[in-house]
């Protein structure tokens, strides 16, 4: 995986961190180059918090409080 260092794509899925910790993968429904994207999480990963995730839930994400890592072929 690679840190996303350009704006996200519709229709692509990545990889979200917060504070260092992995939460889901999730992909980008929704975003016109601001610093919200609307996200639909595709698979919630082993963390203290994979209680707050559910799969398929969509909800506004603030892109600067996140990392996202795109996937990368290797």
């Amino acid at each position: 995986m690679k840190y996303l260092v350009n704006p996200p794509q519709v229709g692509e899925i990545y990889r979200v961190e917060h504070d260092g910790q992995e939460l889901y993968d999730a992909r980008i429904i929704e975003h016109d180059g601001g610093c919200w994207a609307t996200v639909k999480v595709e698979k919630i990963l082993p963390s203290p918090h994979k209680d707050s995730y559910s799969t398929g839930q969509v909800f506004d994400l603030k892109l600067s409080n996140y990392a996202l890592y795109e996937f990368v072929d290797v």
